[in-house]
């Protein structure tokens, strides 16, 4: 007996539970067992991690309002929903009993009124299911509901230990350790695969390190001396890069690699073989300033970031130059639409830049300072802001190297200060919750979130990628 699925609306009327059963072969069956009126005519309500009690989190919903509702619990593990509030984040609470108590479970976000989520099946005996959903519009209650959808802060790879620039800290015995054991050398840019491998562009060691589910770290790319050892394909960590410091993965595990020091855009297969997908620059000499990319699926095309350049390749057209004149460009990416996303540290800026080249500016002022929490994006000073990610809720991470601050930019366009820290060696906050007025992260380098809805911040001279949990904490 796998135990009982239960669904209680956490974010309009209404309750429904589900029972599901399973035999030795490891198979379901389920079967509504009770559905019931409101839940104590509370309306809208979320569970806010470390407040005590419930708080209201908008209107109460009307009686003509779709209700929460579970359509299914599969052998798999994977539960359905519909009549979700989007944008929103239904979470998945697990009890041993039904009346409690409730553990936090995985949480999703809600882009549309239906959904899903695969949930862990783990150990034996009855376990009961629950599923609670807040809204996360662009609104000072929307930004609690989704802070409180996050949990702890941690460093999931790097020790501190590798602050000085250009110096490799590798060591041949790091490989197959724990990454919270191991020193990072200067890491541009942190980003996950589906399975949940988290790759590491480490500029200075001159490789891309890969920290796994478990929590080890490996050398996935590169020979840890810089140099050019050929084009490919040949084993991933049998080919030298140089100065890596931009990547972008793909779900299956194919990692594109700027080989910056060597003028090139690698690819890596999930096999471990690395190939050339183009030369950075016309005669494959070394790429001044490049830090942003991005590939599509098919590897068909090509974006990165050349220091004052947005440029792009396609095999039909070869390298160009998409727009130009900015200052001193971080990372980018690109939205369903073909625009992309760029931060311009130099000007301290974020702009949305069309496949023609024109742009317009997202947020930022211009300077360093000025607005701030709750303030209007583009009124905000963004103290050479780096990187930027998008979030399901239709806002933005922002992450800023020289501020050392994450921010989030809501639909709406206004800005909420989620991290902040100081230059040096400024490290904080592991192990509670993230959402503090004490300073946590130093300098900024890349933002992205994992397919879990975690977020993974590359930062600081000293060597650091931290993770801040899509799961709230326990009541």
């Amino acid at each position: 007996m796998l135990g009982a699925h239960a669904g209680l609306d956490g974010g309009r009327q209404g309750r429904s539970i589900w029972g599901v059963t399973s035999n030795a072969r490891n198979t379901a069956r389920v079967g509504r067992l009770e559905a019931s009126g409101d839940v104590g005519g509370l309306g809208r309500v979320a569970r806010w991690a470390g407040v005590a009690g419930w708080m209201l989190a908008g209107a109460v919903a009307s009686q003509a309002e779709p209700v929460l509702r579970l359509t299914g619990f599969d052998a798999e593990g994977v539960l359905g929903w519909v009549n979700a509030p989007v944008p929103g984040v239904c979470s998945v609470e697990v009890a041993g009993a039904l009346e409690g108590p409730w553990l936090p479970g995985p949480n999703a976000f809600a882009t549309g009124s239906t959904g899903w989520i695969t949930v862990p099946q783990e150990g034996s005996g009855r376990r009961f299911y629950r599923l609670r959903a807040v809204e996360v519009a662009a609104t000072a209650s929307g930004f609690a509901n989704l802070v409180h959808s996050y949990g702890l802060l941690e460093t999931m790879a790097g020790t501190g230990a590798g602050q000085v620039d250009g110096v490799s800290y590798w060591q041949s015995w790091f490989e197959g350790w724990p990454a919270t054991w191991v020193a990072l050398s200067r890491p541009h840019f942190a980003m996950a695969d589906r399975a949940g491998n988290v790759y590491i562009a480490d500029k200075n060691s001159h490789s891309v390190l890969r920290v796994e589910p478990d929590g080890t770290i490996h050398t996935h790319a590169g020979t840890h001396e810089g140099g050019y050892a050929g084009e490919g394909p040949a084993a991933a960590t049998s080919l030298a890069l140089q100065s890596p410091n931009g990547l972008w993965v793909h779900a299956d595990g194919t990692v594109y690699i700027l080989d910056t020091g060597n003028g090139r855009v690698r690819r890596v297969t999930p096999a471990g073989v690395m190939t050339t997908v183009c030369w950075a620059t016309a005669d494959g000499s070394a790429l001044g300033g490049g830090r942003g990319l991005w590939v599509r699926e098919d590897g068909g095309l090509v974006y990165f970031c050349a220091e004052t350049r947005i440029r792009s390749w396609t095999p039909a057209s070869g390298l160009r130059t998409v727009a130009s004149g900015f200052a001193e460009l971080g990372t980018l990416f690109v939205e369903a639409n073909g625009d992309l996303i760029v931060c311009d540290r130099g000007a301290h800026l974020v702009y949305r830049v069309r496949p023609t080249g024109t742009r317009t500016v997202l947020a930022g002022n211009g300077t360093p300072s000025g607005g701030g929490d709750g303030w209007p994006g583009v009124a905000t000073g963004l103290d050479g802001v780096r990187s930027a990610w998008p979030v399901p809720t239709g806002g933005y991470l922002l992450l800023t190297h020289d501020g050392c601050q994450l921010w989030y930019l809501d639909g709406g366009g206004t800005v909420r200060l989620l991290l902040h820290g100081g230059r040096g060696r400024t490290h904080g906050g592991d192990g509670q919750f993230f959402y503090t007025p004490e300073p946590t992260i130093s300098e900024g380098r890349s933002v992205t979130m994992a397919y879990d809805g975690s977020i993974l911040v590359c930062e600081s001279d000293y060597g650091y990628v931290r993770r801040i949990r899509f799961q709230r904490l326990p009541p």
